[in-house]
């Protein structure tokens, strides 16, 4: 539930107790009593064509009946300030404004639960998809734009500003920020404790796009909630607090909260209403939303009930702390909402979502492209439950065997297809396309007790590795560190991973020693290296990214330095030579079948975000968008 603040803030808005008072005065005049005045905020009449205005036979009757409302807490405010005016005008209609956040919201919306949905980020294209299939048509309306803003407690008296890079270093995945002298280092030696909303939320998702550069990336050891008034009440309640949400959650408790301006390359700037509007606060000022169910305006209370938002809104807009659109913005909002004009078509889901999918899936291969397969092929299975995507782990060589004699639809490969490899497809007439879907920055892990290996040079893993070496401990590859054998752990030789790591490092394809625990499964062999204090292995990154409990990361020095792997020296090219793209290969013949050409479609458009998640690094959107247009 909203804070009480937030009721107090509603006592102030004069309108709709105006309004009404019209109604009665007029009446006193002879004027017609059930007529509705139009609303202070709407634009004079344009004399050339008939007034739109809010009254419709559904405001004039009496109303009655729930108004489901769910999503973004951000946006929430807003809908409850309209809710509490809208009530006084019809006291039997009930709006409940729920706050579960963007995601959560858009689940419950896309499968009918919700009327409204509160969102702070556009619909992804999964989400449409999901509506769609499930029946649900909807209106896409722009309610306004916040600030979101950085907050930390009103004791602290040195953080006033902070720069976008110092927001990233803080809450990038694998930070190695936990003090406020490790920011800077003039401020106290003094822990850091973060608040911050959850993985549901539209604000988690815009703030980690545009500060840490990657959607839905972020450290993971901070106190989040959906529920912003959670993260205020933990802000003001520690003296070492720094977290992120909505300005009006800021505007609401300013005796709670301190503002903290942010430098983008430009000097501090704090968000209020002017520098939002006015767009001198970035790179944090983003669109708020709120999605209306069709079928839902047959209902008058529900129609009664937007138009109100439409008309009456944009004010509460301002009350609640967020800029308010141009008026031609809610006037065109409206005319939707009444069907007096056509809405820009929302790009809708393939003529395959449209139908009701079923079959089964075959993907195998690459152990490291396996985790994006797998997520897409889980959130692919939410809109299409007969549709059985079966994924295989049995390394990037095996998985090309299958392939290339037809027992696979989908090869997942991190090496490209060799050329023996693909002769044998052409000789069995398996036509495909390879459609690359991320980078991997392949790692090399120990154990997390030990305390002395942090980083290795090339040449330092060739001795370990190459063929017929004699390094069996520790000591042998650094005179200081101790005498104990190292047993290690890999990829099997049907891996690409085995293939990409003894080329660069080795220095020959498929050469390596042979007395190492294989495996074509990495969860094998990060078990292996938790269970073993002098382990050493390497497999894909996102393996580590999912076990940083179980594992110790161990930095690559290529001559220029030690460089641990991670999203941002994956990306910037920093960590050599083990970055590496990520493929799947579709065969043609395959994509004839709807539920093989819908899941690839899929795959494209959603899977982006899916490869961030599981760790590695996205390809820029052009590839995605290339892909899909080979596919289609």
């Amino acid at each position: 539930m909203l804070s009480n603040t937030i009721v107090q803030i509603r006592r102030a808005f004069v309108l709709v107790p105006i309004a009404i008072a019209l109604v009665f005065l007029l009446a006193a005049c002879g004027e017609d009593p059930t007529a509705t005045p139009r609303p202070t905020n709407t634009p004079a009449a344009d004399t050339t064509q008939p007034t739109p205005t809010a009254t419709t036979p559904a405001m004039t009757e009496k109303l009655s009946g729930v108004i489901e409302i769910d999503g973004s807490s951000t946006v929430a405010p807003v809908s409850q300030a309209v809710a509490e005016e809208f009530q006084k005008l019809h006291k039997d209609v009930r709006p409940v404004v729920g706050v579960s956040g963007t995601g959560a919201g858009f689940k419950r919306f896309t499968v009918g639960e919700t009327d409204i949905s509160d969102a702070s980020r556009p619909i992804k294209p999964s989400e449409a998809e999901a509506a769609a299939a499930n029946g649900i048509e909807y209106y896409e309306l722009k309610v306004g734009t916040d600030g979101l803003s950085v907050m930390v407690n009103p004791e602290n008296d040195f953080v006033d500003c902070l720069t976008v890079g110092e927001l990233k270093a803080i809450w990038e995945p694998g930070s190695s920020v936990t003090t406020w002298k490790d920011v800077r280092s003039e401020w106290p030696d003094e822990q850091i404790r973060l608040y911050g909303p959850g993985t549901d939320s539209g604000t988690f998702d815009y703030f980690t796009e545009e500060i840490v550069g990657e959607t839905r990336k972020s450290r993971a050891d901070y106190t989040p909630s959906e529920d912003d008034n959670v993260l205020v009440l933990g802000i003001y309640g520690d003296k070492n607090s720094l977290g992120y949400f909505g300005y009006a959650y800021y505007a609401e408790n300013t005796d709670k909260l301190k503002v903290v301006g942010v430098d983008n390359g430009n000097g501090c700037v704090a968000p209020s209403a002017a520098t939002i509007e006015d767009g001198s606060y970035t790179p944090l000022a983003r669109p708020l939303f709120i999605y209306v169910n069709k079928k839902s305006l047959e209902r008058p209370e529900v129609k009664a009930f937007v138009e109100f938002y439409m008309t009456d809104g944009p004010e509460l807009v301002r009350e609640v702390g967020y800029v308010a659109e141009a008026t031609s913005t809610y006037q065109n909002n409206l005319a939707l909402v009444q069907g007096r004009v056509q809405p820009t078509p929302v790009p809708a889901a393939s003529d395959e979502v449209m139908t009701k999918l079923s079959g089964v899936i075959e993907i195998d291969g690459s152990s490291t492209v396996a985790p994006v397969s797998q997520a897409v092929a889980e959130e692919f299975q939410k809109l299409h439950k007969d549709v059985r995507p079966v994924v295989g782990v049995s390394g990037t060589g095996a998985g090309f065997k299958r392939f290339t004699v037809g027992e696979t639809d989908i090869s997942d490969a991190s090496r490209p297809i060799k050329p023996s490899e693909a002769e044998a497809a052409a000789a069995n007439g398996i036509e495909y396309l390879e459609l690359k879907v991320g980078t991997d920055g392949l790692s090399v892990m120990v154990n997390p007790e030990n305390d002395f290996v942090d980083c290795l040079t090339v040449g330092e893993l060739k001795a370990i590795w190459e063929p017929g070496s004699s390094v069996s401990t520790w000591k042998d590859v650094r005179s200081e560190w101790p005498d104990d054998e190292i047993r290690l752990y890999g990829p099997g030789t049907d891996s690409g991973t085995f293939d990409y790591f003894t080329e660069e490092i080795v220095g020959e394809t498929r050469k390596s020693r042979a007395d190492y625990t294989p495996s074509e499964d990495d969860n094998v062999l990060v078990l292996g290296i938790y269970g073993d204090k002098n382990s050493l292995g390497y497999f894909g990154y996102a393996y580590y990214a999912e076990n940083t409990d179980k594992l110790k990361l161990v930095a690559i020095d290529n001559g220029a330095g030690c460089v641990a792997p991670s999203s941002a020296t994956i990306e910037d090219g920093s960590y050599t030579p083990l970055a590496r793209p990520l493929f799947i290969y579709v065969n043609k013949k395959s994509l004839e079948r709807p539920e093989v050409k819908a899941f690839v479609e899929f795959y494209m458009t959603d899977g982006p975000d899916l490869v961030r998640e599981v760790g590695y690094v996205a390809e820029a959107d052009t590839t995605y968008q290339s892909n899909l247009a080979m596919v289609k």
